[in-house]
């Protein structure tokens, strides 16, 4: 689990304290919640102190299912927090869900809500057995979108899976639509109140003493059987025997609220000063150890001004952990939230209480003290509660510090939301008079997905820089021109980010590595991608050495990643692998092998393996990254590897796996997740060779006309090289061989000019493939003859084998004419090895098939098929035949099954 999430918040509470623990037995509640269990979700609402949390707890002891418990809060209202908790809730229960999902909460930008939801529900699916999930306190997070989180979740919950939702309003979701289809069991305060029966009980077991039918009566009415009123009465009547029933509610009017103020008074005015001290002046803190009570305590007079509490500093935190002690052995409000009783929490209500009544009696203390809590958890190191109390204590100059320090860390462990909500609280002068902290907002619009709003505010620092040059340190003028860079390369202006990257290394002091070695790579991104190899190389060289004796991790390895991408497009196979050993070797010795950065090493080696053919190492290494990938929530580093590993299933025989691994890519893509200017492979290019394997040249026709359309009459650049090769490879199989020639004759003039032996390889396997189509053997063995010239030095061989049975003929040519003749042996013999899995279907569907198909899997009859195509019926009937044969099914479903998994529908 991650280890900045409280464990406390995943317990089911300890309720020894509470009115209902044991000392009333509610059997018509406990069975309606097991009614519920029928259902999909109970929704158990009450306004404070009703109980609920202390009835389905006791539920949970004897229901014989296994249970997940989430208390919620108001810190949680983020989303990608509020996720992160869930999942680690029920992987308390069941390590194995929604393993994948806490990774992709980091991502920048994070993928859709119902996305992350759909890999969650996936993994609940698959359980076999019952189980519930308890959401506690759900009005703290009524935000919108977690509301659309719940209600998705809600939607598509598995049957087997009980969802609990405890809340003091009604949550904004569907409850009139699950009422009317029998999916929601409610609790609610009519049904959670106390009987006259019930109070009688337990103000007996708690006063030891019994009372009178009309007294029960008598407070039962005036506190509407609300259960937190009757215990601070028993309190009250515990601790003054000789007080009657009748005199703790005469006078005390019908208002609720006017009730447990008295009753707190009651309650406060018989303990000892010391511990009214410490009840007030730790209410503001949601969690309490002893330390952390005895720091907001010192120097803090008792009420009364009678003298210091007993947490003086000579007294210290042992004071602080008798008075805790005493707290739950009285039953004040007071919960342990581990085990080891080392961290408690008051009653929510009771806290509530004790805060109004602090603001009323000691308004001038209450800043102090969240300023004393900042103080303890910055030196304990927790920065989240530090800024919380110092906003708390609107002490903006505290606060802003803090985040200030905080924000590069939080930048780079993705929690985006949360950093923008502290920015948001701090006033915008705090914000402005601190230049990092204003580039630190920028930074976390841009990577959070808010381009505009990131040049808006980089604008606006820029302004203040400009009206104070004193301002403009050398990190700041750094920080700028970095994200200057970063927005332009974004945009697609590569000459632009060039000069822009190479402005920020010439402010950059020297001393400064990451920052520098961060401005390197990002040059040389921008190179590498306008096809300038050798500025590229250089740069990439030079942070991977400068990695070799620092610990500039990320950068060392993504470097890795570009340079083994530019040898490979450079023919240089062996020099990429040795290359990715070598890190291999590094990552070892410095124990980086489990680190998210590695998953670029590892998608490196997956994609250079899978050229050699070692398709089982291959696919390994590619998991592997993809793991971490998502560990670390890199979206770059888990499409890469979703693509490699698509195009490797395919390879492999395996049409889903490949159909999965390219939708979990485009689906990232689609959600921006990855920037397209960054060296990934392009999916959308993946799926569309797919489809041309498969047949599906239509789907693959109506891609290229979208690429033609959004690239215009561009010319011909190495950053659109894998789109002008697909089209290339489209042409050939729609029997246009000229047309794909003349795009080809394009690319290799670029490519040798460039000196791209590797996409010299697959551009003359390629033209090989064009002239064959017309024909002209001559001039085919002489395209392929140069590209094994090429590639046997190094290795190459899923370049040759990818293309399938046409030059598998070429290939036997080359021996019979002594071309490479050696060489051509042993790709055919891999050819041989691999030939059951290159074909999925015998006879791929014709454009018409396809159609029809589509129409089925949209749930057309065959008469609607036959309106919509201009077709008789008997025509469509035929068709469809056709497409039972070429799928080898034999009804509408399987059919449609069968070209999901084929990427056809």
């Amino acid at each position: 689990m991650d280890e900045t999430l409280l464990r406390t918040k995943l317990s089911i509470p300890l309720t020894r304290a509470d009115p209902a623990s044991g000392l009333v037995p509610r059997p018509h509640l406990i069975a309606r919640l097991n009614e519920g269990l029928a259902g999909t979700l109970t929704l158990v609402s009450a306004p404070a102190g009703f109980g609920k949390t202390t009835l389905v707890s006791a539920w949970l002891r004897q229901v014989d299912l296994p249970a997940a418990w989430l208390s919620l809060d108001e810190h949680d209202r983020d989303v990608a927090r509020f996720l992160s908790y869930m999942i680690a809730a029920l992987q308390i229960i069941r390590p194995d869900v929604g393993t994948g999902v806490p990774a992709l909460l980091h991502a920048t930008p994070r993928p859709r809500t119902d996305t992350l939801l759909t890999l969650l529900i996936n993994d609940l699916a698959a359980i076999p057995e019952e189980l519930i999930l308890v959401l506690d306190d759900c009005h703290t997070v009524a935000t919108p979108d977690i509301d659309q989180a719940l209600s998705f979740l809600i939607n598509h919950l598995p049957r087997h899976m009980h969802l609990v939702m405890l809340s003091r309003a009604d949550p904004n979701l569907s409850l009139a639509r699950l009422r009317a289809n029998g999916q929601l069991n409610e609790l609610r305060s009519a049904d959670l109140r106390f009987s006259d029966e019930e109070t009688a009980r337990f103000l007996e077991q708690m006063v030891d003493r019994r009372l009178s039918a009309a007294d029960v009566a008598a407070l039962n009415t005036r506190v509407g059987g609300w259960i937190a009123g009757v215990q601070m009465t028993a309190l009250s009547l515990r601790q003054r025997g000789e007080l009657s029933v009748a005199q703790c509610i005469d006078g005390q009017g019908d208002s609720q609220g006017y009730i447990m103020d008295y009753l707190v008074d009651e309650v406060l005015q018989q303990q000892p000063v010391e511990i009214q001290t410490f009840l007030l002046f730790t209410a503001i803190l949601d969690e309490l150890c002893a330390p952390l009570c005895a720091a907001l305590l010192r120097g803090v007079d008792a009420p009364g001004g009678t003298g210091p509490p007993a947490t003086s500093p000579a007294a210290g935190a042992s004071e602080a952990q008798e008075a805790l002690t005493y707290l739950e052995h009285a039953n004040l409000f007071i919960n342990p939230l581990d085990p080891l009783h080392q961290w408690y929490h008051y009653d929510p209500l009771f806290a509530d209480l004790l805060r109004h009544r602090l603001q009323q009696s000691y308004p001038e203390q209450v800043s102090r003290l969240h300023v004393s809590a900042s103080e303890w958890y910055a030196q304990a190191g927790r920065a989240g509660p530090a800024v919380r109390h110092a906003l708390a204590a609107q002490a903006f100059d505290r606060a802003a510090a803090l985040v200030e320090q905080v924000a590069p860390t939080m930048i780079q462990r993705g929690e985006l939301s949360a950093l923008l909500h502290w920015l948001d609280r701090l006033p915008a002068t705090e914000v402005q008079t601190r230049p990092l902290l204003a580039l630190y907002h920028c930074w976390a619009l841009l990577l959070g997905g808010n381009t505009t709003q990131a040049a808006t505010r980089l604008d606006a620092v820029e302004a203040v820089l400009a009206a104070d040059r004193a301002l403009r340190t050398p990190a700041v003028r750094s920080h700028v021109a970095a994200l200057r860079a970063y927005l332009v390369r974004e945009e697609g202006d590569l000459a632009s980010a060039i000069v822009l990257s190479q402005q920020a290394l010439a402010h950059l002091p020297k001393h400064e590595t990451l920052p520098h070695a961060m401005v390197t790579t990002n040059l040389a991104i921008t190179h590498y991608l306008r096809g300038a190899f050798a500025p590229a190389s250089r740069l990439l060289m030079d942070t991977i050495t400068i990695g070799q004796t620092g610990s500039l991790m990320a950068n060392t390895l993504s470097a890795i990643y570009l340079k083994a991408h530019l040898l490979r497009a450079q023919g240089a196979l062996r020099m990429a692998l040795k290359l990715c050993q070598d890190g291999l070797r590094l990552v070892e010795q410095r124990g980086w092998h489990d680190a998210p950065a590695a998953g670029f090493l590892y998608v490196a080696l997956g994609d250079l393996l899978g050229e050699l053919n070692d398709l089982s190492a291959a696919a390994e290494y590619l998991e592997r990254g993809i793991d971490l990938g998502h560990e670390g929530g890199d979206p770059h580093i888990v499409i890469a590897g979703h693509v490699r590993l698509s195009w490797l299933r395919h390879r492999q025989g395996d049409v889903r796996g490949s159909h999965e691994a390219i939708r979990a890519a485009l689906d990232l893509v689609e959600r921006d997740a990855g920037s397209r200017f960054w060296p990934l492979p392009p999916a959308d290019c993946y799926q569309a060779r797919l489809w041309i394997a498969h047949g599906n040249l239509a789907a693959a026709s109506r891609w290229a006309e979208v690429t033609h359309r959004a690239r215009g009459d561009h010319p011909i650049t190495y950053l659109h090289e894998a789109e002008d090769l697909t089209i290339a490879r489209l042409l050939i199989a729609q029997g246009d061989p000229g047309a794909a020639e003349t795009l080809l004759h394009g690319l290799l003039t670029a490519a040798r000019s460039d000196g791209r032996y590797g996409s010299l390889i697959e551009m003359l396997t390629l033209q090989a493939l064009a002239f064959a189509a017309q024909h002209r053997d001559d001039e085919a063995l002489s395209a392929l003859a140069e590209a094994l010239e090429l590639a046997e030095p190094e290795g190459f061989v899923r370049t040759f084998l990818d293309e399938g049975a046409p030059i598998a003929e070429l290939l036997r040519s080359a021996v019979v004419h002594d071309r490479h003749a050696s060489y051509a042996l042993q790709l055919l013999k891999a050819f041989d090895e691999s030939a059951a899995t290159e074909q999925p279907l015998p006879e791929p569907l014709s454009d018409r098939e396809l159609e029809v198909l589509r129409l089925v899997a949209a749930g057309y009859s065959n008469q609607a098929i036959a309106n919509e195509l201009f077709l008789a019926v008997s025509t469509v009937k035929k068709h469809i035949n056709h497409v039972y044969a070429k799928l080898a099914v034999t009804s509408r479903t399987q059919a449609v099954a069968r070209g999901r998994e084929l990427g056809l529908v």
